[in-house]
């Protein structure tokens, strides 16, 4: 089996991006990725090659500790008596009308992304944000991989749409 510190080294970016794409606060997806690795160093001596891959195991630990940030933080806004301000991507050093551009297609891509379900959201997340497969976001979600390939499918035709009667 390979060592824990070699697969983290492999597995850190994409599970990152893939918090990052679901929380969008650089600070939250920091700390949720934090959880991650730390449960799964606590438990990687229960990971079980012959039950799925590393990247399914290591996701759906992420999957979880992601759902679990999005609860703790609708309790925290509902009892909350402040606003809470989401942080967006960080802006890369461009020209003032490219930025304008950018930060208007991110926004309408956020719109896009609101207007779908969580599942959809979710499948969203795994497949282009941290770069999994069908297969392997069966594994995690525990769906058919025909479903996420449906679900996905469709989850871009609205995207496509909505982005397009802007």
């Amino acid at each position: 089996m390979t060592s824990f510190e070699t697969l983290y080294n492999s597995y850190f970016k994409p599970v990152y991006a893939y918090v990052f794409a679901r929380v969008r606060n650089a600070a939250s997806a920091e700390d949720i990725c934090a959880g991650v690795w730390k449960k799964g160093y606590e438990h990687f001596a229960s990971f079980d090659e012959s039950k799925g891959t590393f990247a399914q195991w290591i996701f759906t630990i992420a999957r979880n500790e992601t759902n679990m940030y999005w609860r703790l933080s609708w309790v925290k806004n509902v009892f909350s008596l402040t606003p809470q301000e989401d942080d967006l991507l960080p802006a890369a050093d461009t020209a003032p009308l490219d930025k304008l551009e950018a930060d208007l297609f991110r926004k309408q891509l956020l719109q896009a992304l609101g207007k779908l379900s969580a599942k959809e959201r979710d499948l969203i997340s795994l497949k282009f944000y941290s770069g999994l497969n069908n297969r392997q976001i069966a594994a995690v979600t525990r769906l058919s991989e025909s479903n996420v390939g449906t679900v996905l499918h469709r989850a871009i035709q609205k995207m496509r749409r909505y982005m397009e009667n802007i």
